[in-house]
């Protein structure tokens, strides 16, 4: 039997599940309106003014297409959105052109693998962060500081405040800076005790540190305030999962692809969670989605199809398993190390089937 857990170079190196997985949605309501500078990215395209060539998520398409359809004509989006989970990709077309900027928006796990990246690389820093975005510039730029964020965070009030700093919170985690984005969820505690962002951002934050009791009380109280609430019920979903209670996990990622069947992110957790939970059929399915709809895109299905030939040996189908595998070891996009696994894959199903 494969063992999953030797595929985390299916996408470059992606983590699993890192509990920073929740877009904070504005929710409306009886609640005060949101100002459009939280619900778009207005605040860093204003970062980006001087920028001619920039790299972007495909979270920022829209609003850049709005504001600045320079940068996305000058864009190879395809190459893009793989670069996103595979930093080789994103070296190889920064060397052909040079990035003045990087702007990573949406799911931080969409981008994880190369959010780690330039953390780590000695030629960038970041430069920017707030409740939808985070930006890297070149070495020798202005490094951001939390006291950046504190002042725009004191461009808002009331409860506008308090999602700024919510959504900035789950940043701060994606990027290690547990301490930070404690302080952040303290300062929105105030005006955010009856927004299912804050309490959802506060479960992320401790299902980070593996305070399951915590994050559960959390995650449940936003969903007290908003039942169809979807980010709360994709972190309780992850908080399952972390905990290892994958039936219950499932139950919920059921109900979040139902109402979101189209959504990458939720998909792949939902395949996830189907895995642990032994239900290679779901996972298969949700695979399957994932595949069809990055191939209508545009987009690379290597990484996808790695975890798919795995699913696929898991339900006893060695027939469609060698399928995928074979497409991996012909792919012209997937790295050494997907080539090789992939390799090893069919060498072992082949071996099982001639009995050798």
């Amino acid at each position: 039997m494969l063992n999953k857990k030797n595929v985390l170079m299916a996408f470059g190196g992606i983590a699993l599940l890192n509990f920073v997985f929740g877009i904070v949605m504005l929710v409306r309501g009886h609640h005060e309106p949101v100002d459009p500078r939280i619900e778009h990215e207005q605040l860093a395209i204003s970062k980006i003014a001087d920028a001619h060539y920039l790299f972007f998520t495909p979270g920022s398409h829209a609003d850049l297409a709005a504001k600045r359809p320079d940068l996305v004509s000058a864009a190879n989006e395809r190459a893009f959105a793989q670069a996103a989970q595979m930093p080789e990709v994103f070296r190889r077309l920064d060397h052909e052109r040079q990035f003045e900027a990087v702007l990573l928006s949406g799911d931080p796990t969409t981008y994880k693998p190369l959010l780690k990246h330039l953390g780590e690389s000695p030629d960038f820093v970041l430069t920017w962060l707030d409740n939808e975005t985070v930006i890297f510039r070149r070495f020798g730029a202005p490094e951001w500081k939390e006291e950046d964020l504190n002042a725009a965070a004191a461009e808002f009030q009331g409860e506008n405040k308090a999602r700024f700093l919510s959504g900035a919170a789950t940043r701060l985690i994606a990027i290690g800076q547990y301490q930070m984005a404690r302080r952040a969820l303290d300062g929105a505690e105030p005006d955010g005790k009856e927004l299912p962002e804050y309490w959802t951002a506060l479960s992320l934050y401790d299902g980070e540190v593996a305070r399951w009791p915590e994050a559960l009380d959390a995650v449940n109280h936003a969903l007290s305030l908003q039942d169809d609430y979807i980010p709360a019920m994709t972190t309780k979903a992850q908080i399952l999962f972390g905990a290892k209670r994958f039936d219950e996990a499932l139950a919920i990622s059921d109900q979040v692809v139902e109402a979101h069947p189209d959504d990458p992110s939720m998909l792949f957790l939902h395949a996830m969670i189907s895995h642990e939970a032994h239900s290679y059929d779901r996972e298969i399915a949700a695979l399957t989605h994932l595949i069809d709809l990055a191939e209508a895109q545009g987009q690379s299905t290597t990484g996808y199809r790695v975890y798919l030939g795995q699913a696929y040996a898991e339900s006893g189908d060695a027939m469609n398993s060698l399928t995928q595998f074979k497409q991996v070891v012909e792919a012209r996009d997937a790295s050494p190390e997907q080539r090789k696994f992939a390799q090893d894959c069919l060498d072992k199903i082949n071996t099982k089937l001639t009995g050798g």
